[in-house]
């Protein structure tokens, strides 16, 4: 987990233990992030807990900008095609 700037790059591998590390991190700077990046495969997704925080942290700050929420779906490769009920 790396910032620049006003964008939040993360790491898809994040287990339990990191996702909660990035809610702490995230939920007193949120109004000064703008976008958050998703490096990695998505298929080296460790956890569905990121998914939830992630639509949560969406949820909250609507402007924001996920790439991996804000597409119709989201492509884990050979797991398949995640479609977001909107």
């Amino acid at each position: 987990m790396t910032i620049d700037g006003d964008v939040l790059e993360i790491d898809s591998d994040m287990s339990i233990t990191d996702v909660k590390e990035l809610y702490l991190f995230v939920k007193d700077r949120l109004e000064y992030i703008e976008e958050i990046v998703i490096l990695g495969q998505m298929e080296d997704w460790k956890t569905s807990s990121l998914f939830s925080l992630l639509v949560a942290i969406k949820k909250k700050k609507p402007s924001l900008k996920i790439p991996a929420v804000d597409e119709k779906f989201l492509d884990m490769g050979s797991f398949g095609k995640f479609y977001w009920k909107r």
